[in-house]
């Protein structure tokens, strides 16, 4: 895919640098998204050292604008119950509200199109395993539980 604005994912060190479009490792950008994954446990993973991925900036700067949005209103909501001025109902009322779930999925959507369009049926499967190693919230049953007879 050729463009003048997209965004380029290295998924060795894993960064996210958007700016034009220029190959080569020594590029650097306005925007960067750090993040860390895990190690497959598989025969043969998928070699994340030398691949790169293309999105367009404008899809990026959208995801990255939410991101900001949940991120900087979270540390808000959490200084606020610290403090005492929003009870345990506020967060619920912000997801809500702010269509969380739904903004956090076209997030996801966006990255996946990318990976999809990009990279074989193989290597998203095991993107695919390896995000299904995730911590989701509920699955602990001992969290479930205490959870459950606070209510």
């Amino acid at each position: 895919m050729t463009c003048d604005h997209c965004l380029t994912v290295r998924l060795h060190t894993p960064v996210i640098t958007g700016r034009s479009t220029v190959p080569g490792p020594a590029w650097t950008g306005n925007i960067r998204i750090w993040a860390r994954a895990r190690a497959l446990e598989s025969k043969r993973p998928m070699d994340m050292s030398s691949r790169e991925i293309r999105m367009p900036l404008d899809e990026v700067v959208a995801v990255l604008q939410d991101l900001n949005e949940f991120v900087v209103s979270l540390d808000r909501l959490g200084s606020r119950q610290a403090s005492g001025t929003a009870d345990e109902h506020t967060v619920g009322r912000f997801i809500a509200d702010w269509d969380v779930a739904r903004r956090l999925a076209n997030a996801r959507r966006v990255i996946s199109v990318a990976l999809d369009e990009q990279l074989s049926e193989e290597d998203n499967a095991e993107i695919d395993a390896l995000c299904d190693q995730g911590r989701f919230y509920g699955a602990d049953t001992s969290m479930s539980r205490s959870i459950d007879q606070s209510s």
